[in-house]
């Protein structure tokens, strides 16, 4: 029962959080902004979001290859097919349970793979370490670059408010952490079997960590590293020459977005409604509040053909893996 009520919070808060901002910065805007938000749904060319879904599933596949390349090291050849459905479950089960995907992935491995759970997990948690290296690369690069503007989209996040009206949003956000991380702290000290399977957890990643420096195709790794990440950033632009006045925005000019995307699917299972608010928030930045509307409008568009590739490869893969391995069970 405590289990279940656990993970019906981790669920809701998080989820409840990104419905929240999403509903309370629409509810600002004027009917003539709802009206645009709704208007870009019918004009959009639906071609360059079928081009980013293309892209996405290339990175998913790149990133199955990418991850034999970790495990090799370790003593094991998974075939890549097996890699890329567990991959898009584990996305699929993200979307449902935040963090439940690597969890779920690792477990079809040693399902069908044999390859023992800590060993595999340790694996996608160094693979996660490499990921964040690259985005803080990316954020990092954009905001010397563009440290001025980034200053003023920090300053915006305050005016998401109506007028006169002060904003606890952030004070709000930091209580529930703090009270998520006072919680996860006081069952870790409590429950030895808890402690003792983090513990473990914690070994495998070091181990994964370390395959990371003893990589036999090293240079293949980089590589599928720098494609995984060059496709993530061609997505995003891409979708925006799906309206004729987005297609005119400089690369440059929509990178801030990107991260603020990227930081909303962190904070949020699958981005749900923060994802579109930051991309607009940053992007509105550059082109004024006249633009946010049309933007906000774009990148619910991306963002639900984003969350509807990893729902259908997610589904097939469910289908698939145990089709194809039938005789491993």
């Amino acid at each position: 029962m405590k289990k279940a009520i656990i993970t019906a919070l981790k669920i809701i808060i998080p989820l409840g959080f990104g419905i929240y901002l999403a509903w309370y910065f629409f509810d600002q805007m004027s009917e003539k902004d709802k009206a645009q938000v709704w208007d870009v749904f019918s004009r959009a060319n639906y071609f360059y979001i079928f081009l980013s879904i293309i892209m996405a599933w290339f990175a998913i596949y790149s990133r199955a290859v990418r991850w034999s390349y970790m495990l090799e090291p370790l003593g094991y050849k998974p075939k890549t097919w097996n890699n890329y459905h567990a991959i898009s479950i584990g996305y699929f089960m993200n979307l449902l349970i935040p963090r439940a995907g690597e969890l779920t992935r690792a477990g079809m491995m040693t399902r069908y793979e044999k390859i023992p759970f800590e060993k595999g997990f340790g694996t996608i948690l160094a693979e996660r370490v490499v990921d964040t290296v690259m985005l803080g690369s990316i954020a990092l690069v954009t905001i010397f670059l563009q440290k001025e503007k980034f200053n003023e989209l920090w300053a915006s996040y305050g005016s998401m408010k109506k007028e006169g009206e002060e904003s606890n949003t952030m004070l709000y956000v930091l209580i529930i952490l703090g009270v998520l991380g006072l919680i996860a702290l006081v069952f870790y000290l409590k429950n030895k079997k808890l402690r003792n399977k983090i513990n473990e957890i914690f070994r495998g990643f070091v181990s994964g960590l370390a395959t990371i420096f003893t990589l036999k195709k090293r240079g293949l790794y980089l590589l599928h590293t720098f494609f995984i990440w060059g496709m993530y950033v061609a997505l995003y632009l891409v979708c925006f020459y799906a309206l004729p006045e987005t297609s005119e925005y400089s690369a440059s000019s929509l990178m801030l977005g990107f991260i603020g995307g990227a930081i909303g699917i962190v904070v949020v299972q699958g981005g749900v409604g923060v994802y579109p608010l930051l991309v607009a928030s940053a992007i509105a930045v550059y082109y004024g509040k006249d633009s946010q509307p049309v933007v906000l409008g774009l990148a619910w568009v991306m963002w639900l053909g984003q969350t509807l590739v990893l729902i259908l490869s997610g589904a097939i893969s469910m289908y698939l893996m145990p089709k194809m391995n039938e005789n491993k069970i």
